[in-house]
């Protein structure tokens, strides 16, 4: 069973967006140089991923994901749903182990200003 776009919406903490709306654009690294995603989801928690997930599949539509935005790459680029992960930035050193954990939208920036107080 599908359902629409402006469900996905209301079910969303974060922003859904389709083409047309306020910040679709801004969801792309170039946006001459990707494929025009039917919708967009910049999710706010975990969850909005889980509901924009089950709406792709649910639609047949092709996921890709955006990280920090930093690769100019159409490698993550979809025609069907965009997830945007740009706000999951979290960068954390556990320095007794000497592993970092990224989030999917950390930039180069963020992983080394969290890893310089550690030293090289």
């Amino acid at each position: 069973m599908s359902y629409s776009i402006a469900e996905l919406k209301s079910a969303c903490k974060g922003i859904v967006a389709k083409p047309g709306d306020e910040g679709y654009d801004y969801s792309k690294w170039a946006p001459n140089g990707t494929l025009p995603s039917k919708v967009v989801v910049f999710p706010a928690e975990t969850e909005d991923i889980s509901k924009a997930v089950k709406f792709a599949h649910a639609n047949h539509l092709d996921i890709g994901i955006r990280g920090g935005g930093h690769n100019s790459s159409t490698a993550s680029a979809s025609d069907g749903l965009l997830l945007n992960m740009r706000k999951f930035n979290k960068v954390r050193v556990d320095e007794k182990a000497k592993v970092g954990y990224l989030q999917p939208g950390a930039l180069v920036f963020d992983v080394e200003n969290e890893t310089a107080k550690y030293g090289t």
